[in-house]
């Protein structure tokens, strides 16, 4: 039986912005964490902090990518569209 890991809180506080970084399936895996571990820190880290804005940052950075895939896949759809109608075309020629 292993016995039980204890981290600083310096320690939590750098993987928690490693997940930011690489994310954190990546991290836990890599710290051999488990998610309830790693919410738990995040929860405790985030009362402790005097201001939220790491949070506000990464749901506008979330927001923002949102946007930017549908934006894209609107981008797509138009051209698979267009595409479609060149391939009809191309058979009413060949006709």
């Amino acid at each position: 039986m292993t016995s039980r890991r204890r981290f600083t809180e310096d320690q939590k506080i750098a993987i928690l912005n490693q997940a930011t970084k690489m994310g954190i399936t990546a991290v836990l895996r890599e710290h051999n964490l488990s998610y309830s571990v790693f919410a738990r820190w995040k929860q405790q880290l985030i009362k402790n902090e005097p201001s939220n804005q790491s949070y506000t940052k990464t749901r506008s950075e979330l927001k923002h990518l949102y946007e930017e895939n549908m934006r894209l896949k609107q981008i797509i759809a138009d051209m698979a569209l267009e595409l479609n109608k060149k391939e009809d075309e191309l058979k009413k020629v060949k006709r």
